[in-house]
C-alpha cells in the first residue's frame, strides 16, 4: 500500500501489517534461561512453574496498518498441560481455547494483567486473542510506533522536547542518549537536541549563539518563514576514518530550537537529509 508523506505529499511505499515480537512475559524479564522451560516455540515456564503462552494481538492503527504483537498470556498449569499434548495435532490444537491474564507491558496502554482470550484461528499460527482491550477500536499510529525503538518498516513521527516532531525514517533505530536522541541505521545517522532560549532574544540572536564556532565557510541556507527560521548547511567530515557528509541543520521559533545532524557516507542521500530536515514540525 502507498500513504502520504505528512511533510511533502508525495506518496510513500508503507506496510499493511507489522510483526512485533515480545520476548518474554514481564515477570520472567532477567530471569536465567537456563531456569526457564520451553515444552514447544509458543509455551514458557518459569522457575517457579508458572505458564506462558504466546498468542497473536493485532492491534489495528490508523492509516489501515496493523501492528501483530506476539505477547504473553499467562495460563494454568493444567491448560499449559492440555496445550503441550495438543500443540503438534493440528485437527486438536485447531480447537484449542485459551484464558488467562496479559503477561506484558505494552505503551502507551495499561495492559499488564488484565483478562484475556484465545482461540486458534489457523492451525499453522499461534492462537489469536479473540479478546482483549486493544481489539475494540482504531489506534493512532505515530503514538503507538513512536514507542517501538528498534527500526520499523514504515517511518514514524516521533516527538521531542513536547513541542516539536520529526520523522524517524524507516529501517532506523531510536536511541535517547542523555539529552539527545539519536536514529540509527548502517549507512545513516541522524542526531536531535532541543535548545531553550530563556534570553526573550530574536530567533536569529538564538540561532547565532547556538553557531558560535561552526566554519563561515560553509555554504548555508535560510528560510523565514512568519516566526520560524530554517537554517541548514554541508560539511565533508572525517568519522572514524571514513570521510561522511553532515548536514547542519536548526529549525529555530521563539524561545525554542531543534537541532537536527543528519551524517551519511553516499552523495545520493542528501535528498535524505532534506526530508529530514523538511519533516520538522512545531507543535508548541
Amino acid at each position: 500500500m502507498t500513504v502520504q508523506c505528512g511533510c511533502c505529499g508525495a506518496e510513500i511505499t508503507s506496510t499493511d501489517r507489522i510483526d512485533y515480537r515480545l520476548n518474554r512475559p514481564e515477570q520472567l524479564l532477567g530471569v536465567p534461561g537456563e531456569q526457564l522451560g520451553a515444552p514447544t516455540g509458543g509455551l514458557l515456564v518459569g522457575p517457579d512453574g508458572d505458564s506462558y503462552i504466546r498468542c497473536l494481538l493485532p492491534v489495528r492503527l490508523t492509516g489501515g496498518t496493523e501492528i501483530v504483537f506476539g505477547a504473553w498470556t499467562q495460563i494454568s498449569k493444567v491448560d499449559a498441560m492440555y496445550a503441550h499434548a495438543v500443540w503438534d495435532n493440528d485437527e486438536q490444537y485447531a480447537n484449542l481455547r485459551i484464558t488467562g491474564t496479559f503477561a506484558n507491558v505494552i505503551k502507551p496502554w495499561d495492559v499488564l494483567g488484565v483478562p484475556v482470550e484465545a482461540t486458534v484461528l489457523n492451525a499453522d499460527e499461534l492462537p489469536y486473542f479473540t479478546s482483549h482491550p486493544l481489539l475494540d477500536r482504531e489506534w493512532d499510529r505515530d503514538e503507538v510506533l513512536c514507542r517501538i525503538r528498534h527500526p520499523l518498516p514504515v517511518p514514524v513521527r516521533e516527538t521531542l522536547g513536547e513541542v516539536w516532531t520529526i520523522e524517524r525514517t524507516e529501517g532506523m533505530r531510536c536511541v535517547v542518549d542523555g539529552r539527545t536522541v539519536r536514529f540509527t541505521s548502517p549507512d545513516r545517522r541522524v542526531a536531535l537536541d532541543v535548545y531553550a532560549d530563556l534570553t526573550g532574544g530574536s530567533v536569529s540572536d538564538f540561532l547565532g549563539a547556538v553557531l558560535d564556532g561552526y566554519p563561515a565557510s560553509a555554504e548555508h541556507s535560510v528560510e523565514h518563514d512568519g516566526p520560524e527560521l530554517r537554517h541548514a548547511f554541508w560539511l565533508s567530515e572525517v568519522i572514524d576514518g571514513h570521510e561522511e557528509q553532515v548536514f547542519h541543520a536548526h529549525v529555530v521559533r521563539p524561545g525554542t530550537m531543534i537541532s537536527v545532524r543528519c551524517v551519511h557516507r553516499y552523495p545520493v542521500d542528501r535528498a535524505w537529509a532534506q526530508h529530514v530536515l523538511n519533516s520538522v514540525r512545531y507543535i508548541g
